[in-house]
């Protein structure tokens, strides 16, 4: 099959654009708490495109490509995004929608994914990379202590045990106004652990103690580009046993 061109212009998509990766990791807990963990795949990334002011000429450009493409079926579409050609991208569901708002303007939004992508390649930092402020997070962020208690109801009341004598820490890292070099240093990282696959170090802001077993609580992360230099990462970082 022949390669079809999404365009960028007319119509190009206007803001916000969510790109998102989503790996898949194998995790196996031990007793004594601590994981093995590997790759399950090397994810699917997807784009999901935003038209707010439309002609109806311009909807039906994207129409005629979503036609030709048999809905989802055909995965034969590139993308030209950030300067990087992907191809053999597919249509991301078999409907698509536009609202007419008023004579001539439609909005809408378009989902294109990946239905395999190249394992990545590079060295994973150390640790993870720190904002412009030197801080790895903006607030407002959350922090959180887990313990791991087993317990079991009986008729003569409660048996509980701890699988760990102590907390383990979570936070949230990025924040809602990043540039786009802070965005695009989360987002290798991201790409090097292969989402909740491989380990890291991590700096607590509040006490300045660096964790050395920590790894990103999610195979999924949304990078949401809301302007020129304006984006939006939350991730969350699990420190391990």
């Amino acid at each position: 099959e022949l390669m079809s061109t999404y365009p960028v212009s007319n119509p190009a998509w206007a803001v916000p654009v969510v790109r998102s990766l989503k790996f898949q990791t194998g995790i196996a807990q031990g007793v004594n708490g601590t994981e093995q963990r590997w790759m399950l795949t090397t994810g699917v990334e997807s784009w999901s495109l935003s038209y707010p002011h439309l002609s109806v000429a311009q909807r039906d450009t994207l129409l005629t490509l979503f036609e030709s493409s048999k809905g989802a079926y055909a995965q034969t579409v590139s993308l030209s995004f950030g300067g990087i050609n992907y191809t053999g991208l597919y249509f991301d569901g078999d409907s698509l929608v536009f609202t007419e708002t008023d004579p001539n303007v439609c909005t809408g939004t378009v989902k294109l994914s990946t239905v395999v992508r190249a394992a990545d390649t590079g060295t994973l930092l150390a640790d993870f990379p720190a904002l412009g402020t030197g801080a790895p997070m903006q607030r407002p962020y959350t922090y959180t202590r887990t313990f791991d208690t087993a317990a079991v109801r009986t008729e003569g009341g409660r048996y509980a045990y701890p699988r760990r004598s102590a907390s383990l820490r979570t936070w949230t890292a990025g924040g809602p106004a990043i540039t786009d070099a802070e965005a695009a240093a989360i987002w290798s990282m991201f790409k090097l652990a292969g989402g909740q696959w491989r380990s890291f170090g991590f700096t607590d802001p509040d006490s300045t103690t660096r964790y050395a077993n920590c790894r990103f609580g999610s195979d999924s992360l949304d990078w949401r580009i809301s302007g020129p230099n304006q984006n939006s990462i939350q991730a969350t970082i699990q420190q391990l046993v």
